[in-house]
């Protein structure tokens, strides 16, 4: 119960961080803004995703190599469901192209909505995997698990889960 009141609080701290950027990808001065999202407590931005996650984290070396290995997982997992949705939004606009019908247009739009909700689902359970990854006062840290729960929102729609 704790757990989903947590992944809960997380989703809507990264949904509010989210609008405030404008869209995703802003964090540490990328992308046109976002303030320190993605800095290590207020330093300079990192080169790459992992690294934010795991200075806002604060984790020491063993937790970082298990962390890798639970974002790497991911992104295998999420592998699929990608060229499954860039497939789907292609089905998507030609089917406005060819002026579908309302109806055939709903089917295949509900489709890619399906695997962009699969998707966000894989980065759920990443997350709350990472977050077992932890320790006590590592998961008390909120402002940090919503940094990182705004870090990983949509990171398995690249290819390479690790560029911001």
């Amino acid at each position: 119960m704790m757990l989903k009141k947590l992944l809960l609080a997380g989703l809507l701290c990264a949904t509010v961080a989210l609008a405030q950027d404008g869209g995703g990808g802003g964090y540490g001065g990328k992308k046109g803004g976002g303030g320190d999202m993605g800095a290590p407590m207020g330093g300079p931005p990192s080169s790459n995703r992992f690294e934010n996650i795991a200075n806002a984290l604060n984790l020491n070396k063993d937790q970082r190599k298990s962390v890798r290995a639970i974002l790497d997982d991911g992104a295998k997992e999420a592998a699929p469901l990608r060229d499954q949705l860039g497939k789907s939004r292609v089905a998507v606009g030609e089917a406005i192209t060819a002026k579908k019908s309302d109806e055939e247009l709903k089917q295949v739009a509900k489709t890619s909505s399906d695997v962009a909700v699969q998707l966000t689902q894989v980065e759920i359970r990443t997350f709350a995997k990472v977050f077992g990854a932890l320790d006590d006062t590592q998961k008390k840290d909120m402002r940090a698990l919503g940094r990182v729960l705004a870090l990983m929102n949509g990171m398995y729609h690249n290819k390479n889960w690790n560029e911001e």
